[in-house]
């Protein structure tokens, strides 16, 4: 591998963070819209090479090693809907299931490390993940292409907001996790891999990557993180001694230890529990209802 990023030995930082990430950006985005012939290689049969053959704390083991099981998942789904016409509905809160053991997994990773107010807000976190519980569907940006497609849920304008509200505060709480538990070039990193998901959404609202004029649903942000973590994931494994030399920007490093100041902490726990009402309140409002 490090032969293979030699030739961006002497490239700026800068440039060097932003091919990973278009390419975290554009391989999420095809192994989302794409289950089978591109995910299949690139989110499940590579990852497992790497956990059987490669070297990694427990922690990337563990979060991969959950990704790969999600990753394979949709591969019955997806037959199951196309050839036998079964509702794809039941995939979608397997990919929630997923998310809150994802979520968890950190947290207690973060209460192991005494951040406990990340580790409330990632409590929290999990918990609000049944509030992105909503109606389903399937939503396609070839429909004359069976094979290209991606689960996702579409959600009312009320419960937009809620999810969006829901997006910032698991980047923020992600974010702090990762530096906790990773060096400033590795959250260097993850920058780009957090990042990936919300460009994915941006870019898909512009009118003409929409040929067919679908709605782009809030929602897609899980597909669109689920297959960004992975790739992301891949990345930060495979290339890890390159990242901790390339990335490490003595500003950014600093930057890095002041978020991991506790006042800066007790700010972002209560953002993020403000954050995390607004889908609470219209889940229960649509309760009360």
């Amino acid at each position: 591998m490090q032969k293979i990023l030699s030739p961006l030995k002497n490239v700026p930082h800068f440039i060097v963070w932003c091919i990973f990430f278009a390419a975290i950006l554009g391989l999420s985005m095809l192994t989302s819209f794409f289950p089978i012939w591109a995910n299949v290689p690139l989110n499940v049969v590579v990852p497992v090479l790497i956990l059987i053959f490669m070297k990694m704390v427990f922690f990337e083991k563990l979060k991969l090693s959950t990704l790969v099981i999600l990753r394979a998942a949709i591969v019955p789904a997806v037959f199951l809907f196309v050839y036998a016409g079964v509702a794809a509905e039941w995939f979608v809160y397997v990919v929630l299931f997923f998310l809150a053991i994802n979520i968890l997994e950190a947290t207690f990773t973060d209460l192991k490390h005494k951040c406990y107010f990340n580790f409330v807000s990632g409590l929290v976190l999990a918990v609000t993940v049944l509030c992105l519980i909503p109606q389903v569907r399937w939503i396609s940006v070839m429909p004359f292409d069976k094979e290209a497609f991606a689960f996702t849920y579409e959600v009312g304008n009320q419960a937009v907001i809620g999810t969006v509200c829901w997006w910032i505060a698991y980047t923020i709480w992600n974010w702090i996790f990762v530096t906790d538990e990773f060096s400033s070039s590795i959250a260097y990193l993850h920058v780009g891999i957090l990042l990936a998901p919300i460009a994915a959404v941006l870019l898909m609202m512009i009118p003409e990557l929409q040929p067919y004029n679908f709605i782009v649903p809030a929602g897609l942000w899980l597909v669109f993180r689920a297959n960004s973590l992975t790739v992301g994931g891949i990345f930060q494994i495979t290339c890890k001694d390159f990242f901790e030399k390339k990335f490490h920007v003595p500003a950014f490093d600093r930057f890095v230890k002041w978020t991991k100041t506790r006042n800066v902490q007790i700010v972002l726990m209560i953002i993020n529990l403000a954050l995390l009402a607004v889908p609470a309140y219209y889940s229960i409002s649509a309760l009360i209802r």
